[in-house]
């Protein structure tokens, strides 16, 4: 029996065991999409970025794999979360966070002490 028998012989017993389409248990799903869900909506809230809203509504969605064993719904949800994500890293790139006053006056202070150096 060589290396590759041995992987296939090892893949197909897991196969199975675990009838679902999902490789993660359904308690290890449901603990990580809510640890990510509270982790995106404080960030949200602290930060006010769009892509974090849009991740904390995609994660979650993923949850529905557990519904039906339908593939088509599998699917179908695969192409929600990827639209989902490129939405999110179009919009983290175009919706930058607009300098402070704040900012910009520390950024024109250190421009001044720069200067002032260089004398």
């Amino acid at each position: 029996m060589n290396f590759t028998d041995m992987l296939t012989s090892i893949a197909q017993i897991s196969d199975a065991d675990n009838p679902t389409i999902f490789p993660f248990p359904f308690w290890l799903h449901i603990s990580l999409a809510v640890i990510s869900v509270i982790f995106f909506a404080y960030r949200f809230a602290v930060q006010k970025r769009p892509f974090q809203l849009i991740f904390a509504i995609a994660v979650p969605l993923s949850l529905l794999v557990w519904v039906s064993n339908n593939r088509t719904l599998f699917y179908a949800l695969g192409i929600a979360e990827f639209i989902l994500i490129a939405v999110a890293a179009v919009t983290s790139i175009v919706c930058k966070p607009k300098k402070t006053e704040e900012t910009a006056a520390v950024t024109a202070k250190a421009g001044e002490d720069k200067d002032s150096k260089e004398e």
